[in-house]
């Protein structure tokens, strides 16, 4: 007979079985305590991401753009705020059973597509992807505008703070301020340059947002992290002068129909860039920033500096002591060949003593004075004056120029270099050069952001030689001097004209009817304050193309300004009825 078990009994497991579950479940918890520590310790920050990815929206909160501003605080570059309209396709609903409800949707759907100036249509084709969170319906919309859309209180659309560039002197400054493309960054000029510090640091704000399908924005919580506004740019430049140069500029490139021109003016005792300027220009406010004028040509287009280099090369002989300034130099009475090659003047001028070479602009006179020097002393000069050389001033886009290595020159190259031709060089580099004789034989740097350092100037001449070039370079504006009309009335001032054939690019060679024409000058030459380089390019021939004649009324009009305005003490000797003599005084010049 079968002895029937207990309940307990029947219940109660094998001791092999026991084990069994007991490795079973201890195997679970194991594995459990691996997963947790796994999860807490080396994904932590994998799963805390997806988690904010899910729940919550982080959203850019834009700092305030930094100004650029003149050396006297005048706005040359500031960000204005405007809205961006944005709608959360998902809450936006235009339609409802009840036609008392319906009306007063329509009403306000049509109210919004006017006021984002959209068409009803336009705006149910933004509208329609239900799933899009974040469309936008408008971008720089005006503050009184954005009020009058969020008054509506349509479900679902918001809108989000931006800034926009404004240039309020628009052309003048355009190629110094440059301007910012469509993400707010730099494209070109001082806003590209100093875009780092302009810009300042993204802020974030989280929004909280629901798990449905079709997530929807339920609560934001306060800024995580504030915007870092960018820093103010204050600027050399001095707008009032700025402004002259410009017009000064469009009136002379309209006058001979020239292709353009370019100004730079200098604070000799600084060198910080007063002016800087280019015409035609561009509008920095609107889209059409596009074509050969946004560059800014005073320190990315290139040109052969003609006689402006003759002070320079007569500087190396006077140092050398090749020559006196009484030397007498033969320039003969026509055309002098060299290395079967013809080296021609404007005039014929005969036997002249080597500081009349300069005043009447004498190619031959530079020659055979070069002659008289090596190509090594030459060279090395040039590469002294900045030639070759980039400035310092950082600016996008600038160029060093070419200076071909002395080793390279035949000697037709060497003659040609000592009145500027073979080479060529940015205007700047010309307006830094000439700081040398303004400085007493020193090279200046010269700046564009205004600072509190002073930087070190590089001695080039002896303070002899430079005060014998400019007393030379004085005589050219003078009655007899190719520069006259660059006069000022009441001042001393020096200079030199330039005037240069243009490099045929499709036949080779040089042009036969388009020219460049320049003149550099500083002044009060007593103690001078300023230098001024100008060049006008391709003139039309026929309505005059040398330097003196182009580019000198530009630069006595713009000195006779910088004078008055820095309050310089006259030093010119009072010459009767002089400027009604004369054309070229800042008081009677025509431009």
């Amino acid at each position: 007979m079968n002895k029937i078990k207990s309940r307990r009994e029947y219940f109660e497991l094998s001791r092999a079985r026991r084990r069994i579950v007991l490795i079973f479940m201890l195997g679970m918890f194991l594995v459990l305590f691996a997963q947790s520590v796994k999860l807490a310790g080396f994904e932590k920050d994998k799963l805390q991401k997806e988690s904010r990815q899910r729940q919550h929206r982080e959203l850019d909160l834009l700092p305030y753009r930094g100004k650029i501003l003149d050396r006297n605080g005048s706005l040359l570059a500031e960000s204005t705020p405007v809205y961006s309209i944005m709608a959360d396709a998902a809450l936006v609903n235009f339609k409802d059973d009840d036609p008392i409800k319906q009306a007063k949707l329509n009403k306000k759907k049509k109210q919004l597509a006017s006021l984002l100036k959209l068409s009803i249509r336009d705006l149910d084709k933004k509208l329609k992807n239900k799933k899009r969170r974040d469309t936008s319906l408008r971008k720089n919309i005006a503050p009184n505008t954005k009020i009058k859309i969020l008054e509506l209180k349509i479900s679902g659309i918001s809108s989000n703070k931006v800034y926009k560039r404004f240039y309020p002197e628009n052309g003048p400054v355009a190629h110094i301020v440059g301007f910012t493309g469509s993400n707010g960054v730099g494209q070109e000029g001082i806003e590209m340059l100093m875009n780092e510090s302009l810009a300042g640091k993204k802020g974030k704000i989280m929004k909280i947002i629901d798990g449905k399908k079709t997530p929807r924005v339920i609560g934001e919580f306060q800024s995580i992290k504030l915007p870092k506004d960018g820093t103010d740019i204050k600027l050399t430049i001095d707008l009032r002068l700025q402004n002259e140069a410009y017009n000064a500029l469009q009136k002379a490139v309209e006058k001979y129909e020239a292709i353009s021109g370019s100004a730079v003016l200098l604070d000799a005792k600084t060198g910080e860039v007063l002016a800087m300027t280019n015409y035609p220009s561009f509008n920095p406010n609107g889209y059409n920033k596009v074509g050969d004028f946004i560059k800014n040509r005073a320190v990315t287009d290139v040109f052969e500096p003609g006689s402006t280099m003759k002070p320079i090369s007569l500087a190396v002989a006077l140092e050398r002591k090749a020559v006196t300034i009484n030397t007498m130099i033969d320039t003969g009475k026509g055309p002098y060949r060299y290395q079967g090659k013809y080296i021609r003047d404007t005039h014929a001028h005969g036997e002249i003593a080597v500081k009349d070479v300069i005043k009447v602009s004498s190619n031959i006179g530079s020659a055979k004075i070069s002659e008289k020097i090596s190509s090594i002393n030459l060279a090395t000069m040039y590469e002294k004056f900045g030639y070759g050389i980039k400035t310092g001033i950082n600016f996008p886009g600038e160029v060093s120029g070419t200076l071909r290595k002395h080793t390279k020159w035949k000697k037709i190259d060497h003659s040609r270099a000592s009145y500027g031709y073979g080479m060529n060089s940015t205007l700047i580099q010309t307006a830094q050069a000439y700081t040398v004789f303004a400085n007493d034989g020193k090279l200046k740097p010269i700046s564009l952001i205004k600072e509190d350092d002073s930087k070190i100037s590089k001695r080039v001449l002896s303070p002899k030689t430079t005060r014998t070039i400019l007393t030379i370079l004085e005589s050219v504006t003078d009655d007899e001097g190719t520069g006259s009309k660059a006069r000022v009335y009441g001042y001393r001032v020096a200079g030199k004209t330039g005037t240069t054939k243009k490099v045929d690019e499709i036949n080779g060679g040089y042009s036969k009817d388009k020219y460049i024409g320049t003149f550099v000058g500083l002044g009060p030459v007593s103690n001078p304050r300023f230098v001024m380089a100008i060049m006008i390019d391709e003139p039309i021939k026929k309505k005059g193309y040398y330097g003196g004649t182009l580019a000198g009324p530009v630069f006595s009009h713009v000195m006779s300004k910088a004078f008055e305005w820095y309050s310089i003490d006259a030093d010119g000797s009072e010459l009767e009825d002089i400027e009604n003599k004369k054309e070229g005084y800042a008081d009677k010049t025509k431009l």
